[in-house]
């Protein structure tokens, strides 16, 4: 449990270390340095801006930042930025934390709540987020709730990915990049000055690596990757106050899915392995395919004090997304699951920029229209469906005996009880007893009784339960030794429309000190479906035999007489017991025939207040209340009776003291920032419900404070050095129960307990030394190092805790004295350090636990030719 008093002394210790800050900076503003560090301009107020002058918590990156640290994704820089994890591992179910708030929804009834914009255009899905930066000019990450000026799903904060314009030149330039591992990567970029007023820009990326382990079952690899990229553009200004902009970019991804590993040591042992790092052996192929594209048209018009811009954008893709949910080759624990998208969306946007003397303004609308269908399958064996009842049954005992244990040791008790039981001839007896209680919950059986002329007034919950498993026991264990493999589909389609106004404007009240005030609403509406059939059946069938009828106390009332009955699936003729009435779905609660047409709509008006203060030209403080809105959207799986199939929007509420300084004439740069915020109706996705889990997002609150540190120095005209450093403290302060599914009052244990994957503190150290060579051309060597602290590893199991980390990077690099050829030579995670980087996923289920792994050392050459 969170301790009040330790939560004053951290915000205590927050804010007096921001004040020494202030006043050491305003101090120390006025010395001298010969070094400097170069300005970055951003648009996180939608006008062009020196970072420094920007009353946000931002964390921006250059093109040329990124590629001297060998950032290839927005995840390799989720690594080296404060307050932020981007530990994903698959591009096509990505997951952006910042300061700890995330959606982790990998179905589409939801919306992420970190917004990826690419060029001013939202992406509204995942899958279609996580693009190569090759060719960037940026990329910015600003931090805390943007729900004024980037609008809806910005409540953790926003990330925008901004590329290269093309420029009035002739220039070509290619990079080849070889590694470990087969890596094989490259980057051609052409730019062209096609008139005195037109020019353009072509990009085409590859980027290839095989798998970093072997799977030794066989048949396919996993973890490996290879992808294409193809970006154009065109750049028009008919006038000296004109500018259109036309983009277009497709990708390709055709690889591997992510390497899970299973967590349950007898699993592991049975692969020939000891922990999640080693070899693999998984049987479901992993698949990641993706088809996507984009084009957008941006128009800029001065007028005499106003700046017209419009955006308008077309944006899908295709996606197959395949894994091995159990990390394993067994086909007694088999769970394999696949997810096909199709997405298109159209977004609209107007906007006004002006400035006077001491007012600098926005004003925009903006309208975006999203269509999708999403197919989640699920692959199992029935030998599997017997491991899942096995497991259920062992957590059952482990409650009753009130047991403390682990959910790794539960799960390994799982696996030898299922052995022991194999020995015994006993297969098939955990499914028999599962499907039982099923059919008496349901009613089935006593439809089933009343079928077979059972007596007036006798119910399946007055039979003696254990005579009755053991009248289902034969028939299904030969369908779980010898049965066809299990699998099932859910199909989603979403029709998504949103339209927002807002306007944002920041008054110089004196010279020193600004007010900004902004405010946007926005109004969202969805229409979704969920479509489930019958897609198998159980092979039922009755022993025949005296089965006790029970009365109060458990006397035995008289004995009722059973048929011997087959499946009707075994026979051709009647009598039989009618397979579909037992048919049944691992997928929506058990409920096996679904069909829901869904319509709801949420509305919010979220705003921010902001008032900077700058003591000198150098050094400039800050204070915001911001809000930001994130839809409500629905579950995906939604059958459990009594759960209302959508859920609430949720609003993040933050307040900020921020610094940001530039000392010794430039040559440090230092910005901090406090904060905490107070998060509402927070869209939490569980693995939760009885007899049956599944995936439910339920409402709940949390809050969260914290602080992040940045300095950038320039030492010397040839040393430049750089570090940051976030500290996160999370908690849960309330956690919705579902009742209808099964959760009990135990669930309130999560209140008082950290978001998964947040730790609390966060290092990040950068030194870069350059030299020029007597011949000509220079050198330079860098290194990154990072160190992230423990953090809680699934939601399910809050005790499952990932242990600290650390990461360095090393690279060393030549550029020619024209400036025509530049190489390197870098290795990544040097010390070759084993990184889990999260546990748990839809394998829990079943009680085959996986996890995913960080990339181990990877070294290679870049070579870079211009022309």
């Amino acid at each position: 449990m969170y301790d009040a008093d330790q939560s004053g002394k951290n915000r205590f210790f927050t804010l007096s270390t921001l004040s020494a800050a202030i006043a050491v900076t305003t101090a120390l503003s006025g010395a001298a340095s010969a070094a400097e560090i170069e300005e970055v301009v951003v648009t996180a107020q939608k006008r062009a801006e020196n970072l420094q002058d920007v009353p946000i918590a931002i964390s921006a990156f250059t093109g040329d930042n990124m590629k001297a640290m060998g950032v290839k994704n927005l995840t390799d820089l989720g690594k080296f930025t404060p307050g932020v994890e981007m530990n994903n591992d698959t591009p096509l179910q990505p997951t952006y934390s910042i300061r700890g708030i995330e959606t982790g929804d990998f179905t589409v009834g939801s919306d992420p709540a970190v917004a990826v914009y690419v060029d001013g255009v939202y992406t509204g899905r995942g899958a279609g987020a996580e693009i190569p930066l090759a060719d960037i000019e940026r990329v910015e990450v600003l931090k805390g709730p943007q729900g004024t000026l980037f609008g809806r799903n910005a409540t953790g904060g926003a990330i925008h990915i901004i590329s290269q314009k093309p420029q009035a030149d002739d220039t070509s330039e290619l990079n080849l990049t070889a590694g470990n591992y087969g890596r094989q990567s490259s980057d051609l970029l052409l730019n062209r000055q096609l008139s005195d007023n037109l020019y353009a820009r072509f990009t085409a990326s590859t980027n290839r690596r095989d798998s970093f382990a072997d799977n030794l079952a066989g048949g396919f690899d996993t973890g490996n990757i290879d992808t294409q990229t193809y970006r154009a553009s065109l750049l028009w200004e008919p006038s000296a106050n004109t500018e259109v902009l036309w983009r277009a970019d497709y990708g390709i991804m055709d690889q591997g899915s992510a390497l899970r590993t299973s967590i349950v040591p007898s699993l592991q042992a049975e692969a020939g392995g000891t922990d999640v790092f080693g070899d693999y052996a998984l049987d479901t192929p992993t698949i990641e395919d993706r088809d996507s594209w984009g084009t957008s048209l941006s128009i800029v018009h001065d007028f005499e004090n106003v700046t017209f811009t419009s955006i308008t954008a077309y944006r899908g893709f295709d996606a197959h997304l395949q894994q091995d949910e159990d990390g394993t080759a067994n086909p007694d624990y088999k769970f394999g699951s696949a997810n096909f998208d199709e997405q298109t969306q159209f977004s609209q946007e107007f906007r006004l920029n002006g400035a006077t003397d001491t007012l600098k303004w926005t004003l925009g609308a903006s309208y975006s229209r999203e269509e999708l269908e999403h197919v989640t399958d699920a692959y199992f064996t029935p030998g599997s469906l017997e491991s899942f009842a096995v497991y259920e049954g062992v957590k059952e005992q482990v409650d009753v005996l009130g047991l403390e244990l682990t959910t790794t040791q539960i799960e390994n008790m799982a696996y030898l009880q299922r052995q022991a039981m194999i020995a015994g001839g006993m297969e098939g007896a955990a499914v028999a007893t599962f499907v039982y209680d099923l059919m008496v919950q349901s009613g089935q059986a006593d439809g089933l009784l009343q079928s077979l002329g059972a007596p007036t007034g006798v119910t399946a919950s007055m039979l003696n339960r254990d005579q009755m498993i053991a009248q289902l026991t034969p028939g299904i264990r030969d369908w779980v030794m010898n049965g066809e493999d299990w699998n099932e589909s859910v199909i989603n389609t979403g029709d998504y429309r949103s339209a927002a106004i807002y306007g944002d404007a920041t008054w110089s009240l004196t010279d020193k000190l600004d007010l900004t005030v902004g405010a946007r609403y926005t109004a969202d509406d969805k229409d979704f479906s969920i479509a489930s059939s019958y897609q198998n059946t159980l092979p039922v069938s009755l022993a025949g035999g005296l089965v006790d009828v029970m009365g109060p106390n458990g006397v035995v009332l008289f004995q009722m007489p059973l048929p011997s009955l087959p499946s009707c699936e075994s026979v051709q003729s009647a009598p039989c017991i009618p397979a579909e009435r037992f048919g049944m779905a691992f997928n929506n609660n058990g409920i096996a025939d679904l069909k829901q047409k869904l319509s709801d709509s949420w509305s919010d008006v979220s705003g921010r207040i902001v008032v900077d203060y700058r003591w000198n030209d150098d050094v400039m403080t800050f204070v915001s209340l911001a809000d930001g809105f994130k839809a409500g959207g629905f579950n995906s799986f939604s059958a459990a009776p009594g759960i209302d199939p959508s859920f609430d929007q949720e609003d993040v509420t933050n307040l900020e003291i921020g610094l940001k300084s530039s000392l010794f004439d430039n040559a440090v740069r230092f910005n901090a920032s406090v904060f905490a915020y107070d998060y509402k109706n927070l869209q939490q996705l569980d693995l939760v419900g009885a007899p049956i889990p599944n995936y439910y997002l339920r409402n709940a609150d949390a809050e969260g404070r914290g602080a992040e540190f940045e300095i950038q120095w320039a030492a010397t005209d040839n040393l430049f050095i750089a570090g940051n450093y976030s500290f996160l403290d999370t908690e849960y302060t309330r956690y919705q129960i579902i009742e209808s599914i099964g959760e009990t009052e135990e669930e309130h244990s999560r209140v008082g307990q950290p978001r998964v994957g947040t730790p609390e503190n966060k290092f990040n150290l950068m030194a870069e030394y350059s030299w020029e060579l007597a011949a000509g051309g220079d050198m330079s060597i860098r290194g990154d190092y990072n160190w992230t602290d423990e953090r809680v590893g699934s939601i399910s199991d809050p005790a499952r805790v990932i242990p600290d980390y650390q990461l360095m990077n090393l690279r060393a690099g030549w550029n020619s004295a024209s400036d025509r050829y530049s190489a390197a030579l870098w290795v990544q995670n040097v010390t070759d350090e084993e990184i889990a980087g999260g546990y748990g996923g839809t394998g829990a289920a079943i009680g085959a636990s996986p996890a995913w792994r960080f990339m181990p050392r990877m070294y290679g050459a870049d070579f870079t030719v211009r022309f």
